[in-house]
């Protein structure tokens, strides 16, 4: 199997990228191309930011898929700071939905980053449920049909 089409770097607070990494492997398989930055309490955004630097050098801007999980946050902030010198594809509010999307449609030969970054959102909007109210509203339906 030849390298995805894009890279993706997921990036966040303590443990979250890495688990996520880890999970989604668990799930899909071992998976090329991508990466996990992580922002530790005794370090500075600036360290972060020069491994997400490293990034761009190595794989350029343009094929990498930048996912961070807290808009606002630090990690985020590091990513945001790469955009003064680089067009930057960056993602926040990252769920398990939205990496699994973005993991899947980048082997595809007409897929854009753009066109992945558009159908991670959409993943993130399909992802969320009041699981009672779900559940209430189906018990109501079993009941009419009785």
């Amino acid at each position: 199997m030849d390298s995805p089409k894009f890279r993706v770097v997921l990036v966040s607070h303590g443990e979250q990228s890495q688990g996520m990494l880890n999970t989604v492997q668990m799930l899909l398989g071992p998976q090329k191309n991508i990466a996990a930055h992580s922002l530790y309490p005794e370090q500075s955004v600036i360290d972060l930011n020069e491994k997400l630097q490293e990034e761009i050098e190595q794989y350029g801007s343009e094929n990498i898929i930048f996912m961070s999980e807290l808009i606002h946050g630090s990690p985020f902030n590091a990513v945001v700071s790469l955009t003064r010198e680089h067009h930057i594809f960056h993602i926040t509010g990252i769920n398990l939905a939205m990496l699994m999307t973005a993991l899947l449609m980048r082997d595809r030969e007409d897929v854009t980053a753009q066109d992945i970054c558009e159908a991670t959102i959409a993943a993130a909007e399909g992802s969320f449920a009041d699981v009672g109210k779900i559940l209430e509203e189906s018990t109501e339906e079993e009941e009419e049909e009785d």
